[in-house]
């Protein structure tokens, strides 16, 4: 699969500008649109960023890739009426804290933690897919509704392997670790990750890459996944309740290993 930047028909000037650039800024080639259908350059290339009126897409043949922080505000809107969120309470994040998401994705994680740690805390958010990347981080800075983007604006979406960057990163740096790695069984109703699925960098966890997380962890290492998850494979222990789809592991840092 080869992933090209391009416009919808008929761009504006500014637009085709901004595929220009977004193509550059990547190593991307652009593919001046012309006439050409989306299917046919599906046919060519295999995937397609395309900067139109209205968003940012990321094209496949599994459907189209774009930000839409619903869930996100869902989550927020809940936690503002006084509901918990078990995601939160899982990490234990209050105001102030670092937040390190290895696994952004669609970034709802990310932009319910922002809220819960607020403008002193700290949010970075590693997305190893550079169309997804591309795709999040302009609707990140460009996209949502009003009462969002300052809120998106304070996420620190890097395109990174988090392998990679756990190893580079000061010990104890981040006061939660976390995870959410593509399911290897989907649920099949969260139909909004069927586009993300084809262009995901899908790779197992494993007791290696919690042993980096926990080196940079203050207080937590926590993998979201499937409820029949087996967690004591990578060294977690499982928590999270009763929900029949998804669970939580949860490794403790020690006071004692902190400076290990």
């Amino acid at each position: 699969m080869m992933l090209v930047v391009t416009t919808a028909r008929k761009p504006n000037k500014d637009k085709e500008k901004e595929a220009r650039e977004i193509a550059a800024a990547n190593c991307l080639p652009y593919i001046p649109r012309e006439n050409k259908s989306l299917d046919s350059l599906l046919n060519d290339f295999g995937a397609a960023l395309v900067v139109s009126d209205r968003r940012l897409s990321c094209f496949t043949p599994a459907g189209e890739l774009f930000y839409h922080p619903n869930m996100a505000a869902m989550r927020i809107r809940l936690l503002r009426q006084g509901k918990a969120d078990k995601m939160l309470e899982i990490c234990g994040l209050s105001a102030g804290d670092s937040f390190l998401d290895c696994t952004a994705g669609l970034c709802s994680d990310s932009l319910v933690s922002k809220y819960r740690v607020g403008e002193k805390g700290r949010v970075l958010s590693l997305e190893q897919s550079l169309p997804i990347y591309i795709v999040m981080g302009h609707g990140l800075k460009n996209s949502g509704p009003p009462r969002f983007q300052e809120l998106a604006r304070g996420i620190e979406l890097v395109h990174a392997d988090f392998r990679s960057y756990l190893q580079k990163l000061p010990p104890r740096s981040f006061d939660v670790v976390y995870f959410d790695p593509m399911f290897d069984v989907p649920v099949m109703e969260a139909s909004s990750l069927l586009p993300l699925r084809p262009l995901a960098c899908v790779q197992p966890l494993t007791r290696e890459d919690i042993a980096l997380a926990a080196r940079v962890a203050k207080r937590k290492v926590v993998v979201k996944q499937r409820s029949f998850f087996v967690f004591s494979r990578l060294g977690l222990t499982e928590a999270g309740g009763n929900n029949r789809k998804i669970s939580y592991g949860v490794l403790e840092i020690k006071e004692n290993e902190s400076d290990s």
